[in-house]
């Protein structure tokens, strides 16, 4: 095939599958969130059926169910506690605000309130509009609480039937033991990104915890959740949850030093352990170079909102794996890798690196 012909059908196919993903979000995102949350089941219900041979499988698999059930409804009920507490202090913050207001006002000869403020930039129907398009999107997760666990419970149920459904798809043994090999390879970087940056949050979470709770910030355990669910997010969602629980502070907090202190701890924790014990752990199971990251975050969070943003890390390795098992597909893999060997597991790489080139 000519290779213009070729370029063109590589343009329409990615115009026409981001579309679909676009237009089908509603369908599309609880069962994407579904097989996130099975991953972690299983994931979890393994680990623990590993870690001790009286354990067997389906009493893991109950126990993990019960601990991301229970974490659900633990959110839900944190949320629901902040949300009340903000309203209950609302004058009072109001008031702060206006103080802080002020306060700039004055640095620059000028009468500033927040009311002020938000009339010269016309930022009432923005806000509104933000806060409805947040609303709608925690109504919109909530409501498919159902629908996800729905499909939660469909794909353990079929889970048993894929190594069955496998030899039915590929009767030819290697084409079977390549398409096994690249389902491993999935499902292997997903779950090692899961597990991680769930032990990483948990740490960010448990120091973050610390700190905010010791300069006796408000609603802490709230943003300890918000920095915890953040975190999944690369790079923005690491940024995020140092500013949110600083601009809160800024409200407040009446003088400078406990903000400067809770900023300073917060940021060296994300830090330190984003810049030394994170990449350690990580390794290079994801291996998305970083500006693929960065705009595959972008183009996520374009078609699926929040979900996308969550998810953006775990879609676009999977995506590059399977693009790299077509030679016509490969040099987008190469390009979206971070070192040139997309359908290279770690091992395998470990393997090709000891071995001397002649």
């Amino acid at each position: 095939m000519d290779n213009t012909v070729r370029s063109c059908l590589l343009i329409l196919t990615f115009i026409a599958g981001t579309t679909s993903l676009y237009f089908m979000r509603d369908l599309i995102t609880p069962f994407a969130m579904a097989v996130f949350i099975w991953l972690i089941i299983d994931a979890f219900a393994r680990w623990l059926d590993n870690c001790s041979s009286k354990i067997p499988y389906w009493l893991a698999l109950i126990i993990a169910i019960l601990t991301v059930v229970a974490s659900i409804f633990g959110i839900v009920l944190i949320i629901v506690d902040t949300a009340g507490s903000v309203v209950d202090q609302a004058p009072r913050y109001g008031k702060r605000l206006d103080e802080i207001f002020h306060w700039v006002g004055g640095l620059f000869g000028r009468d500033l309130s927040i009311d002020s403020f938000i009339a010269s930039l016309e930022l009432e129907d923005k806000l509104a509009s933000g806060l409805a398009g947040f609303a709608g999107s925690v109504q919109g997760v909530l409501s498919n609480l159902a629908t996800i666990a729905i499909y939660v419970a469909f794909l353990f149920a079929a889970q048993s039937s894929f190594p069955k459904k496998m030899d039915d798809l590929f009767p030819n043994k290697n084409k079977r033991s390549q398409a096994s090999k690249v389902f491993v390879r999935i499902r292997h970087s997903i779950e090692k990104y899961i597990g991680v940056q769930t032990i990483i949050s948990v740490m960010q979470t448990v120091i973050s915890y610390l700190i905010m709770a010791a300069l006796n910030l408000e609603n802490a355990l709230f943003w300890a959740l918000v920095i915890f669910i953040l975190n999944y997010i690369p790079i923005v969602g690491g940024l995020a949850a140092i500013v949110l629980p600083v601009a809160f502070g800024l409200v407040q907090y009446e003088t400078l030093t406990p903000i400067a202190i809770l900023a300073g701890g917060l940021f060296g924790a994300q830090f330190i352990i984003g810049n030394t014990i994170q990449p350690k752990m990580m390794g290079d199971s994801m291996n998305l170079s970083a500006l693929v990251v960065v705009l595959s975050l972008t183009l996520w969070y374009a078609l699926w909102g929040g979900v996308g943003a969550f998810l953006s890390a775990p879609l676009t390795v999977i995506i590059m794996i399977v693009l790299a098992q077509f030679p016509t597909t490969r040099w987008l893999a190469v390009l979206l890798s971070a070192d040139g060997q997309p359908d290279l597991d770690p091992d395998e790489k470990k393997s090709k690196a000891a071995i001397p080139s002649l």
